[in-house]
């Protein structure tokens, strides 16, 4: 059978569990207030600060996108002078924003506009040193190459080419016919029908080819033998269809 436990006199005045945590957190509280406070205070303060950084940095960003797009529509409405002077100060003071590094790709080509290649040349090395966005990388290399081309530098102009043609674009397969170009420029023979060929025959659609053989039909050279033409494919309409 069972007994009934009787609670005696001292177990009722013993406190309960939850009233001992919440007087001991109240003690604890009282003893340590002004600390508590302070960090309370501190964390706040903290907040505080960061959310207005990231106000003033979403604002500084806005403003530089601004100054960004006026030096751009200056630069396509043919004021190069002015587009070269919004583009150098974006470029150094925003040289940790998307848009400043941008500018030394743009006032390259403010600079060429102007026909001054060897400062157009400065600003792509710039650029291509600080900063790596695909879209525009092979562009600037493809334009770099071309600068050094004009100034006679083959040798620099190959290079570079060679690097443009590693990058996946519309402009690949003109590096890599540029390459085989700079090669006979500089006197290599042998090397630039080797690379004629290699264009050819790794490209047998594209609309270089034509260059491509002249070239080696000038040189003394047979090109390989012409890719078979693309199929063509004939639509046959359903019977009753307009």
């Amino acid at each position: 059978m069972a007994t009934r436990h009787k609670i005696s006199r001292k177990e009722l005045k013993q406190p309960d569990e939850f009233q001992s945590i919440f007087e001991t957190a109240g003690l604890f509280f009282e003893l340590h207030m002004t600390e508590v406070l302070l960090g309370l205070a501190a964390v706040i303060v903290v907040a505080a600060l960061a959310f207005a950084l990231y106000l003033y940095e979403v604002s500084q960003g806005r403003a530089a996108s601004a100054r960004f797009d006026q030096a751009l529509s200056e630069l396509q409405g043919g004021k190069y002078q002015a587009a070269e002077k919004a583009f150098s100060s974006l470029a150094s003071d925003e040289p940790h924003r998307a848009v400043g590094r941008l500018s030394n790709f743009y006032l390259a080509i403010a600079y060429l506009a102007q026909k001054e290649p060897a400062k157009a040349r400065d600003m792509l090395r710039r650029y291509l040193a600080e900063d790596d966005d695909p879209i525009f990388h092979g562009a600037a290399l493809d334009d770099l190459a071309v600068i050094y081309e004009e100034l006679g530098n083959y040798k620099q102009a190959e290079d570079t080419y060679r690097q443009a043609a590693k990058a996946e674009g519309p402009e690949q397969a003109r590096a890599e016919l540029s390459v085989a170009r700079m090669l006979q420029k500089q006197g290599k023979r042998a090397e630039a029908i080797a690379a004629y060929n290699d264009f050819l025959t790794q490209h047998p659609y594209a609309p270089e080819r034509t260059v491509a053989m002249e070239t080696l039909a000038q040189l003394g050279v047979a090109p390989p033998p012409a890719a078979p033409a693309l199929p063509t494919v004939k639509l046959v309409k359903p019977p009753g269809a307009p």
